[in-house]
């Protein structure tokens, strides 16, 4: 009798991979076609308002005012939003070196118990962790945008756990963000990484699109989950490689 041979190919990385290059291509040509008027525009109003400052009554003097305030501060927030857009379009080249996941970590709740006293910013880094190879400026900034989406989502008090734990079997690093917010709904969940894709009135939804990127170019996943009783929990999986020497690592 005749046989047949069926090959399945797992495509989903392959389709992930040009998904994110076409958006990057669209960020690319969005942040050329924004960036030029820009600085004219910003220009033009400062030159209006020294201009006509002189002998105005008080009420065209506060509508010049909050005219050009209103130009010069939304100019601003587009030349942010164009800085993010190069941003996911130019990810850098990993620069991978042994590093300290727990020191880089430690770091960053630092920054926000300075700046956030009335929240918990708490922290559990497993001791069996080594170092391991990874960029540490691309992973720092992949947690930051978790922890600063976390710290938002407690509000102004809260709770908001950074841990570290280590799968010796496979080989792999975990780093888990978990808050005390309102926690996700499944429809978001499964759009959180697409660019652009934001719960929140004000921002471009590029931030968990760039952490995913930088989660994927270590090799690693990132899911969701949620943060029982209450919240959501941000797992990151990065495989250790070749683990770096545990004599010497390099400071971060």
């Amino acid at each position: 009798g005749q046989g047949y041979v069926i090959t399945l190919d797992d495509i989903t990385d392959l389709v992930s991979a040009q998904r994110t290059s076409a958006w990057a291509d669209i960020a690319r040509r969005i942040a050329h076609e924004i960036k030029n008027p820009l600085t004219p525009i910003q220009l033009s109003a400062q030159r209006l308002r020294r201009r006509l400052a002189g002998d105005r009554c008080a009420d065209e003097k506060r509508l010049l005012d909050e005219a050009t305030g209103t130009i010069i501060q939304e100019v601003d927030g587009l030349k942010q939003l164009v800085d993010e857009f190069s941003r996911f379009a130019r990810m850098p080249a990993l620069a991978l070196r042994s590093t300290d996941l727990a020191r880089l970590l430690d770091g960053v709740c630092v920054l926000y118990r300075e700046s956030h006293p009335a929240l918990g910013i708490k922290s559990a880094f497993s001791t069996e962790l080594p170092p391991i190879e990874v960029d540490p400026n691309q992973i720092k900034r992949a947690v930051l945008n978790l922890v600063e989406n976390a710290v938002e989502a407690v509000g102004p008090t809260g709770e908001v756990l950074v841990e570290t734990l280590w799968l010796a079997e496979s080989r792999r690093a975990r780093i888990m963000v978990s808050d005390t917010g309102p926690g996700i709904s499944p429809e978001d969940k499964e759009r959180l990484f697409v660019p652009y894709f934001s719960t929140k009135a004000t921002g471009m939804g590029l931030g968990l699109a760039i952490v995913h990127q930088i989660v994927t170019d270590h090799g690693g996943s990132i899911w969701v989950e949620d943060n029982l009783p209450q919240g959501s929990r941000f797992v990151i999986e990065l495989p250790a490689g070749r683990l770096a020497p545990a004599a010497a690592p390099v400071p971060v």
